[in-house]
């Protein structure tokens, strides 16, 4: 009897306690460290990488050097014509005349060689300008007659202060620009010698502006063809012109007509620019 008591009291005591195995909550992670750090076990630690999104873009390398700022260029200048805008230039020129005058009844006139320089003013850009000029100029012809078998042939000088003024064009680059000018001019003879030679006697004759006798103010019109070249700051001119006296302030004569000068002229100048925009 006391042994079924007692075997009954253990199988009691043996439910209970699986009764109360079932209903005691298992440990969570929390309570497992506790033990764990009570024990003295380190248990190795498992880190999760959070997975990368499809969408994330890689970023690019900063860099360290410090931003550049953008320096804004300037435009460059036309080549055209306009390039350079408007100047005031000054600047020198001569050459060498071959004149003659028009043709007078009882005389045959031939060319002579004489010179002209001076000063330039321009004024304008490197397509359309001004230019007007002070030139000291040798003018001049030779004359042949014959006259009942006496021969005479005489050359005869002016000396003149010619002041043409001209529109020129460019066309081309600046530094190799062709150019062409027309205008007109006026002269003022200073002085004048004519060389009379009659078979072999020669006679010297200073030519009297008193009376107007040799036409000492001349007017015309002028025109030409050159070529400029760049050198750095000045320009190098190459020109041709051809003036074409139009009038004179000499008496008319009866029965004689009125002579003007025809001049053909070659020269080499220089330019200087004195300021532009």
């Amino acid at each position: 009897m006391n042994k079924f008591f007692s075997l009954t009291a253990l199988v009691t005591v043996c439910l209970v306690s699986v009764s109360q195995a079932q209903n005691t909550p298992q440990p969570t992670q929390s309570m497992q460290e506790q033990y764990d750090k009570l024990h003295g076990n380190t248990p190795k630690k498992t880190t999760t990488q959070p997975a990368k999104s499809k969408t994330e873009t890689p970023q690019k390398p900063i860099s360290k050097s410090a931003p550049q700022k953008e320096v804004a260029q300037k435009p460059k200048a036309s080549s055209s014509g306009e390039s350079g805008g408007f100047k005031f230039s000054v600047g020198v020129r001569g050459g060498a005349n071959y004149s003659t005058i028009s043709d007078v009844a009882g005389i045959n006139p031939k060319s002579i060689i004489g010179y002209h320089g001076g000063l330039i003013f321009n004024l304008g850009t490197e397509t359309f300008s001004v230019q007007p000029e002070v030139l000291y100029s040798q003018v001049g012809f030779k004359s042949e007659t014959n006259n009942l078998g006496v021969s005479a042939s005489g050359t005869t000088t002016f000396n003149t202060i010619t002041v043409p003024v001209l529109l020129k064009v460019g066309f081309g680059p600046e530094n190799l620009k062709v150019f062409v000018n027309a205008g007109g001019y006026g002269s003022y003879a200073l002085n004048a010698n004519a060389k009379i030679k009659i078979g072999a006697n020669t006679i010297n004759e200073k030519i009297d502006f008193a009376n107007n006798e040799g036409g000492r103010i001349e007017y015309g019109a002028v025109g030409g063809l050159g070529v400029s070249f760049g050198l750095g700051a000045a320009k190098l001119l190459i020109e041709g012109r051809y003036f074409y006296g139009l009038g004179n302030n000499s008496k008319s004569i009866p029965g004689v007509d009125k002579s003007y000068f025809r001049n053909i002229q070659g020269s080499v100048g220089l330019l200087f620019p004195l300021g532009g925009k």
